[in-house]
């Protein structure tokens, strides 16, 4: 060190200040989409570019959605607003199926692709940069130091999974941006003792998870962390709150509780349409426990409430302010659920109420294991959890199994700082630390059914990252430990290495489009791409 140097390992490390930091990754961010990403070719990911861009076209001709994976609807109603957008100010010419040319016109047919499939994937880069951002601020909310929050946009902005999510055009970055914003608002509101606007803030969060959900309905097994996640992060005041104890907290109380019948009322009509057998049967939905629709949608929702009262329980929470609060979050999600309405479908409608029996179909698709057995807890099953326990052990050390995932390296780091905190008395640091690493383990563990692709790294990464945040902001004698300069160093270049690894993998690839012929066509009133020949 230099003479006069500051042996804080965050002033050595942080190149820039505050906002200049995070224009150099927002930067780094359209450096990296414009040299891989950008310039693919439209069918190069087909999975889901196609698919999104396709159903993006059948809504500018005023046609219904057709894909209902996930089921995608942000995505698709996103996208179709953003090629309007780019028509209305001259930079796109065809916007709609309608408008494609005809097959026989090979150029013309995949130019229209190609420019709308690069229209999709700019349209993500700047969700992509919004959500870094966003998570910047509400991270150096809760940390309150701007060089932690600086490094924690870094460590998002270079994940595996956003770094590719950025470039493509998939769901889970959408839902899995939404679920990390909610994860930091609740657990700045379980921080804030007896603030007023903790109830809102609640509802928001709630509003903010229902809409991951109805882009991609894995979110569910995050949302239904949140109460345990947020249960540590409590406090008890010195003194008693003024506002929730007085009659304005029982006013709000009673306003917000006005707020959520308006609102639940028609969300409820949602859900009974989708809990409709005839409905949900005709989508090739079946129930999962018993022969009835709707057995575990109110289990969450009571386990939710549960956490609710738990968490009022343990640190002393007003009954006003708890009631306000269980009403903002029904408010929440009752208003996220009827942005279905925007483009309402019954199958979309389906596929969000009915998450899990939509999510067994894909994972015995993927993973014909999961089907064996009669019981809830057959041999079979249980054979399978405990390989897939394995092989995610394996994947955390990267050398038994090598990942494109750089947050690997940041949970080593997480680890060991957490054995340091328990060792420096920080017990609730430790509960707080560990209750977020096991909900990454425990959904990571749930990816295993589709062999944890790459795209669903962005789900669980951004907790990682608020987890090794929270031990920086705690830890203060890590800042001058004669190794956090070279630990952080190689961690930062890890970032960046492996971070590329998979964009620069897919330019390449040897396949060409034909891989598409038969394979993945979904786009039903496509008679067949130029590159496929007729049958």
């Amino acid at each position: 060190m230099q003479p006069g140097a500051s042996a804080n390992v965050l002033d050595r490390l942080i190149l820039f200040s505050w906002g200049k930091g995070l224009i150099a990754i927002t930067a780094a961010m359209i450096l990296s989409f414009l040299l891989c990403g950008f310039w693919y070719p439209y069918w190069r990911i087909a999975d889901m570019d196609l698919w999104i861009v396709y159903n993006g076209f059948l809504l500018n001709d005023g046609l219904p959605q057709e894909y209902f994976d996930h089921p995608g609807y942000l995505n698709i109603i996103l996208l179709s607003g953003w090629l309007r957008l780019l028509h209305a100010v001259g930079l796109l010419d065809v916007i709609s199926l309608s408008a494609i040319p005809p097959v026989s016109e090979a150029a013309n047919f995949a130019r229209a692709w190609t420019y709308a499939t690069q229209a999709g994937r700019v349209l993500s880069l700047a969700m992509a940069i919004a959500f870094v951002v966003v998570f910047a601020f509400l991270l150096r909310r809760l940390v309150r130091d701007w060089r932690i929050a600086t490094l924690g946009a870094f460590a998002l902005a270079f994940s595996g999974g956003l770094m590719m999510e950025m470039r493509i055009i998939r769901t889970e970055l959408i839902a899995g941006g939404l679920v990390a914003i909610a994860f930091l608002i609740v657990i700045i509101a379980a921080r804030s003792e007896r603030s007023p606007w903790r109830p809102i803030l609640l509802g928001v969060a709630s509003l903010l998870a229902m809409l991951a959900m109805l882009n991609k309905v894995q979110a569910i097994f995050l949302i239904c962390a949140l109460p345990l996640v947020a249960l540590p992060f409590g406090s008890r005041p010195d003194r008693p709150s003024g506002f929730w104890n007085g009659w304005r907290g029982w006013l709000m109380a009673a306003l917000l509780s006005l707020f959520a019948v308006f609102l639940a009322i028609p969300a409820a009509g949602l859900i009974t349409e989708g809990l409709t057998p005839n409905i949900a049967a005709s989508f090739g939905l079946r129930p999962l426990i018993g022969d009835r629709f709707g057995s575990y949608q109110f289990v969450i929702a009571g386990w939710i409430g549960l956490g609710m009262v738990a968490f009022a329980v343990a640190w002393r929470v007003p009954v006003s302010e708890l009631l306000a609060a269980i009403a903002a979050v029904i408010g929440g999600a009752a208003l996220g659920l009827l942005a279905l309405n925007i483009q309402h479908n019954p199958h979309d409608v389906a596929v969000v109420v009915n998450p899990l029996e939509q999510m067994y179909i894909f994972a015995v698709g993927s993973t014909p294991e999961i089907a064996q057995g009669n019981g809830l807890f057959s041999s079979q099953r249980l054979q399978f959890i405990l390989t897939s326990a394995i092989d995610l052990a394996a994947r955390r050390t990267f050398v038994l199994h090598s990942s494109p995932r750089p947050t690997i390296f940041l949970e080593w780091f997480v680890i060991a700082a957490t054995v340091f905190a328990w060792r420096s008395g920080e017990r609730k640091l430790v509960l707080q630390v560990g209750v977020l690493m096991l909900t990454v383990w425990g959904v990571d563990l749930i990816g295993m059914t589709r062999d944890l692709k790459l795209e669903y790294f962005i789900l669980t990464d951004p907790l990682v990252v608020i987890a090794a945040a929270l031990l920086l902001m705690k830890l203060v004698k890590l800042h001058t430990h004669p190794w956090a300069y070279p630990i952080g160093v190689a961690l930062i270049a890890s970032h960046i290495a492996v971070s590329q690894a998979e964009p620069v993998k897919h330019v390449f690839k040897k396949e060409g489009p034909e891989v598409l012929c038969g394979l993945y066509h979904h786009a039903k009133r496509v008679e067949q791409f130029s590159f496929c020949r007729k049958s």
